[in-house]
């Protein structure tokens, strides 16, 4: 009898499928933590339109940038002139077959954003994880000047008003104002099969928008939430859906990200408003442990400025007790937190431990040192703990 793992199947088109998809949902992602720069895009829409939609805000009038992703397996793969446009290098006609074959093409859907939203629409790009062959980036480079050279810039150009039938056609400044918004985005490194990548990416971009740095395990875990916010958000039904509620539906937005990030507003709000950067992530490290810990975000500011209180506290004990009393105060806080965090208990457990340790009668040789001010040494056990 036959085992199954030893018989090849016929075809995996249903993983190669979900892989391709993975890598439209790490695209979306990693436009998403722009956000986090606080500027002006404000909302990344997840296959909505297109594969995902950047949203920016300037002056309170909204514009919008459309992204295609299309990916290889084969990495030394080049996208021809007819794989993104449907255009031949030789012998390419103009009846109505082969105008609709451009509509339809990527390119063709991209150039089509810019019609419908007009103005709104500030640049379609199309983005892949392997290259675009030199004919395809000289003609879309030639598509952003008024002087379009290659035959391929030259018939879309010309074709325009038929490719896309518009009645009247349109002026030649119009044509070249639609066809200037298209983009290539070439050989992405942050997209890939597994997520490895995407992660590596996802915190360079975490710290140089929000200076805050995650260790390996923090960040494949934060890594593997955006990736799986933006999963949610473009499988989410649209069917009898608001206009109003398709933002909270299908997009994804700065509380969305803090969410996954374990960064509560305040901390960000302090980051745009120039908080010292190591503040800000000895507060992220403690606001990641809480909610881990099963806390209630109103604990977080508590826990921050309770830590604080404690660094106060140790620095004039430094002064007032014997070092020998010290350290053997800062042993059992170690332990009381290593007991604890390998226990895998929540919150409620730590809450415990605190209230027991405060019986021990050791603790008696130290002044003002109550529960909320130990509960502040654990958190700054926390802090340094992240910070290794």
């Amino acid at each position: 009898m036959k085992k199954i793992e030893i018989v090849k199947p016929e075809e995996d088109i249903g993983r190669d499928t979900l892989a391709r998809y993975d890598m439209q949902f790490q695209a979306a992602a990693y436009a998403a933590l722009q956000i986090l720069e606080g500027k002006d895009i404000d909302c990344v829409y997840c296959d909505f339109h297109d594969d995902f939609v950047v949203r920016r805000l300037v002056n309170g009038q909204a514009t919008y940038h459309f992204f295609q992703v299309k990916t290889k397996k084969k990495l030394n793969y080049q996208w021809s002139l007819n794989d993104i446009f449907s255009i031949k290098s030789r012998g390419q006609k103009s009846d109505s077959e082969s105008l609709s074959n451009v509509k339809n093409s990527f390119g063709g859907k991209l150039l089509m954003h810019g019609i419908v939203f007009d103005h709104a629409c500030v640049e379609a790009t199309l983005l892949s994880n392997v290259h675009f062959a030199d004919d395809v980036v000289s003609t879309v480079e030639q598509l952003k000047t008024t002087t379009a050279k290659t035959k391929a810039a030259i018939f879309l150009s010309t074709h325009f008003s038929s490719i896309f039938s518009l009645a009247p056609a349109l002026p030649a400044n119009e044509v070249d104002r639609h066809l200037g918004k298209l983009s290539l985005l070439p050989a992405v490194n942050y997209i890939d099969t597994d997520r490895d990548a995407f992660a590596s990416a996802a915190r360079s971009a975490i710290y140089k928008y929000s200076e805050i740095d995650l260790s390996f395990y923090e960040t494949k875990e934060i890594a593997n939430g955006l990736v799986d916010l933006v999963y949610r958000k473009s499988k989410s039904p649209l069917t009898e859906v608001a206009p109003e509620n398709i933002e909270m539906r299908i997009g994804v937005g700065l509380d969305d990200l803090l969410e996954v990030l374990s960064i509560s507003r305040h901390a960000y709000d302090a980051l745009l408003n120039g908080m010292e950067p190591k503040a800000l992530k000895q507060a992220s490290a403690i606001q990641r442990w809480l909610k881990n810990a099963g806390a209630g975000d109103s604990l977080i500011e508590f826990a921050s400025q309770k830590k604080v209180d404690w660094d106060i506290w140790l620095r004039n004990a430094r002064h007032n007790y014997s070092p020998l009393d010290l350290n053997q105060l800062l042993d059992l806080l170690d332990k009381l937190y290593r007991n604890w965090a390998n226990s895998g208990a929540g919150f409620p457990a730590l809450n415990q431990l605190i209230e027991e340790l405060t019986k021990n009668t050791f603790l008696e040789r130290f002044a003002n040192l109550d529960r909320e001010l130990l509960f502040g040494a654990i958190a700054s056990i926390v802090v340094k703990v992240s910070s290794r």
